[in-house]
């Protein structure tokens, strides 16, 4: 099949047109909310180093009272101040328990929160991108691109490695027979190749059946029993909105 260069063209322009476009109207928003709320958390964590130094200042100030009220009473109360700087130690332990534990909340509480607005944000950006892909290449997806689509998928059954062709001999079912659903009509030469490819893969004779089903957008999706083969942009748009890969 001859490929239209200008179209081809064409496509490439509109792709990058699209990424320029999510990267401004998309990517840029989500970033901003994203580093809102790390300035937000990093407030946070600033008011809890702010309340450990007051804590530390009301240590420094007490061990020094300490200090000066023992050197004026330390012949007299030599055993007195034995006990309490044994005190003073346990108070002391005490209070840098609960600090240090208060900063562990603090810091395990803005990680969890980087975390779920981490996921929060890419999540939201992947189903916007996917909204706006949809609504994109539903106005690109044309015939054209659909028998590009089924040409390239041929071309990537004829490269199958071994192993994957013997997940679909072992996925194929003897009684289910192969269904095909197509964008688009195929042509009778698509059909033949189709059919030739699949025997070649299932090392039997093979005549798939296809439907025409618009909402795939471009491409064809083949059921081989308990194996799907996808090559549409329904299938793509639909994983990348859940955040497949």
């Amino acid at each position: 099949m001859a490929i239209n260069w200008t179209t081809f063209f064409l496509e490439i322009v509109n792709f990058l047109a699209l990424v320029w476009l999510l990267k401004r109207f998309l990517y840029r928003p989500v970033k901003a909310m994203v580093e809102r709320r790390r300035r937000e958390v990093e407030a946070r964590l600033a008011e809890a180093e702010k309340r450990r130094q007051e804590a530390e200042a009301l240590k420094q100030r007490y061990e020094n009272r300490l200090a000066d009220w023992e050197a004026e009473k330390k012949r007299a109360w030599e055993q007195l101040r034995q006990e309490l700087e044994a005190e003073r130690q346990r108070r002391l332990q005490a209070l840098q328990q609960e600090l240090d534990e208060q900063r562990r909340k603090a810091e395990a509480v803005w990680e969890q929160e980087k975390r779920e607005w981490r996921r929060h944000a890419e999540d939201q950006a992947l189903q916007l991108g996917a909204a706006f892909a949809a609504r994109l290449l539903e106005r690109l997806a044309d015939e054209h691109l659909h028998h590009r689509l089924v040409a390239l998928l041929l071309e990537d059954l004829e490269k199958l490695p071994e192993p994957e062709q013997a997940r679909i001999r072992s996925a194929a079912s003897a009684t289910e027979p192969i269904r095909g659903v197509s964008a688009w009509p195929l042509t009778d030469a698509e059909i033949q190749k189709l059919n030739q490819v699949l025997s070649w893969i299932l090392q039997t004779q093979t005549e798939a059946a296809f439907e025409v089903d618009s909402r795939l957008l471009a491409g064809v999706r083949i059921d081989v029993g308990a194996y799907v083969i996808r090559a549409n942009l329904r299938d793509e748009l639909s994983f990348f909105g859940h955040g497949h890969g």
